[in-house]
């Protein structure tokens, strides 16, 4: 099985790919089928790179029973699959963050069978409650699939 992850931060998310570019000076050339051609006639193989087919939708943070003892910090979100294929496991991590931006905790929620076209909505707790939990300030999040 392969494994393919896609960071995101802040819904930010980062697709890699090569297509067929010229350099300003005409020295290196990227054909579709991945093979590079130099000045000197060397041609090497280059690999591309797809994202997988996942998307973070939207995510929040969110609090309950502020300000008490009991107080909770959460990551809530929803995940698609925008790919024609269903992913067998879609994996979302958050990486609860204090005010200087120093990682306190994480959390991690699973998914199986996500279908083409379908959306999960997760929800990720900070493990800790009361002060720690008022601790959070911000949070990372990070997805992958198994294809």
């Amino acid at each position: 099985m392969r494994r393919r992850a896609l960071l995101s931060l802040f819904g930010a998310t980062v697709l890699a790919g090569c297509g067929g570019n010229t350099s300003p000076d005409d020295s290196t050339t990227t054909d579709a089928t991945g093979s590079t051609t130099t000045s000197a006639g060397q041609t090497t193989d280059t690999t591309t790179t797809t994202a997988p087919a996942v998307e973070l939708v939207e995510h929040e943070l969110t609090r309950e029973n502020a300000g008490s003892e009991s107080e909770l910090a959460a990551v809530v979100g929803t995940v698609r699959n925008d790919g024609t294929a269903p992913l067998e496991a879609v994996t979302v991590e958050a990486t609860f963050l204090d005010e200087d931006g120093t990682a306190l905790d994480s959390s991690t929620a699973e998914v199986a069978d996500l279908a083409a076209g379908s959306t999960w909505t997760f929800e990720l707790t900070y493990p800790d409650v009361g002060e720690d939990a008022r601790a959070v300030a911000d949070y990372e999040l990070a997805t992958e699939t198994d294809e």
